[in-house]
């Protein structure tokens, strides 16, 4: 028993045979093959951010290395001599007259001593101007003798365009 198709059948099973073939053939060949492309491209793409920082850091080699001489250089000298209160009251006068800044007062409170380390407390009222208190606050938080602004007040002068700050800074240091 042979049936014959019709041309409309014919054409109906080559389509779906057609469509099921390609989609077999999609689904597994070009598909992976996209997919391996897409995986390996944002691994490139991966590749050149890191080499991109790298090559950042390359061309800011010598200033890091400047950096860390000088903060290690900085460390040894502060072991050294101990971290003591006077080394921290004449760093923060230091700071304050790179600043432009004028100390009314300095108040160094009595050291914390916690596990391995002591942590100085420090309140001190400065008069200056707005870029002077953000010369200062920056050289503090940006010292080499991990210095930090625990609390900060300022407020206007009332007959001049000056600025009072009060802060409170810490200083933490190995203990003896």
């Amino acid at each position: 028993m042979q049936k014959i198709l019709s041309k409309r059948e014919k054409t109906i099973l080559f389509s779906t045979i057609g469509v099921i073939v390609f989609f077999v053939f999609f689904n597994f060949v070009i598909s992976p093959v996209l997919d391996k492309y897409e995986a390996l491209n944002k691994e490139i793409n991966l590749a050149k951010v890191k080499f991109k920082k790298y090559l950042i850091l390359l061309n800011r080699k010598d200033y890091i290395e400047k950096r860390y001489q000088k903060f290690s250089s900085g460390a040894s000298v502060s072991q050294e001599r101990g971290d003591s209160l006077v080394d921290v009251l004449s760093e923060l006068e230091s700071l304050a007259k790179e600043a432009n800044m004028r100390i009314v007062d300095i108040r160094p409170q009595s050291p914390k001593t916690v596990d391995l380390y002591k942590e100085y407390m420090i309140d001190i009222k400065l008069e200056g101007n707005v870029e002077g208190f953000l010369k200062f606050i920056f050289n503090v938080e940006n010292s080499l003798s991990l210095l930090r602004i625990k609390r900060f007040q300022l407020s206007a002068k009332q007959q001049s365009g000056l600025l009072e700050g009060t802060f409170s800074i810490s200083k933490l240091a190995l203990k003896e």
